[in-house]
């Protein structure tokens, strides 16, 4: 980013730069002067008053359009004009938060498991995914200028956070009355998807910042900067081989250890306090502003915290699924994501993505409205636009890849559809079942998938 915008910007003008556009989470849609503008949000956490904020920025910017949750505990403003972008960005520093590192070849949102530190039994891993993140940007002359983006997730020990798909995934574990992780890294999707490898099976928890600037130092070194395709930290292990991808990665984590960067809190033991969790799932991840206030509203209560978690969900937890139904029944903008619900998880396809290639939007809500009681609440079915797989579908319970085909002489919408995947807690992708496949013929496809024993929602 150049010094003048990093002066100007928010507040005076668009950046012209379409990189540092992106690195503040700026993308054009494939509408004439729109925007998205996606929002950092680590590890899922807004106040009250933010979710309100939040709220108020899309009424007024964006008021025919939902605000949109991401598969990285992230929400997007879309339908954002180009002559808004600044008062956008100035409403959302101004409510606490930033959007810098939302995009581009940067670190992205660190994610951290919904229920940690809240559920009875859970360590609370937000404080050193905090430590990490702020280790990371202090690299500001790599951090921010990477061959391409870099991602990283923290999990409990049931691997929620889909490690093997992150860039590095650290998944909670206890040794000897210590907590610790196994660590997971260099895995990612795209066209051509690829789970990670075991890169420490037992990492001490005071390791964990020297482990991430290992990874990052190795990636600015040896990512290759001329063909994004294959760019990412997983493509240095494939070209270096697994051997020796892990022995240049030791080598740089004892350099890192050496500079002695440690982090001031550690997970030590369980210290969630509430007993219950409510899921409220976001059809597509459309947020309306009345349903962001109600969340503001129930954030507000003294028994009730909420997490954004990365598939259209948002979860609320309390003291009993008694008390928390009432609060969420008290809340008409909440009566629909509260209804158990298959869990639909679609990027933004044609609706606003210029890579989009099928209607994301409409055949989500063709499965939620004629399928999801049938497939039940515990079936995540992953909808993308095209084979970049930004949904998920490589390792869905159930997923869809759109294309586009011949017909009569016409290009029409089609799917592939793949089955069984592992949703990032393992190393399994999704089979390919069908391709070329019509909507109506996607759902009838899925009628047979019911007996696969699908079971990847959160938390």
């Amino acid at each position: 980013m150049h010094d003048e915008d990093r002066m100007i910007f928010p507040c005076q003008r668009m950046p012209d730069d379409p990189k540092t556009a992106r690195l503040l989470g700026l993308y054009p849609q494939r509408q004439e002067n729109m925007w998205m503008q996606r929002i950092m949000i680590p590890g899922g956490v807004l106040t009250s008053q933010q979710w309100h904020a939040l709220a108020q920025i899309a009424r007024e910017l964006t008021a025919r359009t939902p605000l949109h949750l991401t598969t990285r505990q992230d929400i997007e403003l879309h339908d954002l004009k180009a002559e808004h972008v600044p008062l956008a960005q100035k409403m959302i520093a101004e409510a606490g938060l930033t959007c810098l590192g939302a995009g581009g070849d940067s670190l992205r949102n660190i994610t951290v498991c919904p229920c940690s530190g809240l559920l009875h039994g859970s360590v609370d891993l937000h404080p050193l995914a905090a430590q990490v993140l702020h280790s990371l940007q202090n690299e500001q002359q790599a951090i921010f200028a990477l061959p391409r983006k870099f991602k990283i997730s923290f999990s409990c020990s049931d691997a929620c956070g889909s490690p093997w798909i992150n860039d590095l995934g650290f998944v909670a574990r206890r040794r000897n009355n210590q907590y610790g992780f196994r660590l997971i890294g260099a895995g990612s999707l795209g066209a051509s998807p690829r789970t990670g490898i075991v890169l420490f099976d037992w990492l001490p928890a005071e390791d964990a910042i020297a482990a991430a600037l290992a990874a990052v130092r190795l990636f600015a070194a040896q990512g290759d900067r001329k063909h994004r395709s294959r760019a990412r930290l997983r493509h240095v292990r494939e070209r270096l081989g697994d051997r020796t991808f892990i022995t240049m990665l030791a080598s740089e984590f004892d350099k890192a250890k050496s500079q002695r960067i440690r982090p001031h809190a550690v997970p030590a033991k369980p210290n969630g306090r509430f007993a219950s969790h409510l899921t409220l799932t976001f059809a597509n991840g459309d947020l309306s502003p009345d349903a962001a206030d109600a969340l503001a509203g129930l954030a507000r209560e003294d028994d009730v915290c909420l997490r954004i978690s990365r598939y259209h969900q948002i979860v609320a937890f309390g003291a009993s699924d008694g008390q928390l139904r009432e609060a969420v029944a008290a809340l008409p903008a909440l009566a629909g994501p509260a209804t158990p619900q298959a869990t639909v998880v679609a990027c933004p396809g044609i609706r606003w993505c210029k890579y989009g290639l099928v209607d994301t939007n409409r055949i989500s809500r063709r499965i939620h409205a004629e399928r999801s009681q049938r497939l039940g609440p515990n079936t995540v079915v992953c909808v993308s636009g095209c084979r970049n797989g930004c949904a998920h579908s490589a390792v869905a319970d159930i997923g869809l890849v759109g294309q586009r085909v011949s017909h009569d002489g016409q290009k029409a919408e089609a799917f592939d559809l793949l089955a069984q995947g592992g949703m990032g807690r393992n190393d399994k992708l999704a089979l390919p079942i069908a391709s070329g496949l019509s909507a109506d013929e996607v759902l009838s496809r899925i009628d047979g998938l019911r007996a696969l024993g699908c079971d990847g929602a959160e938390p």
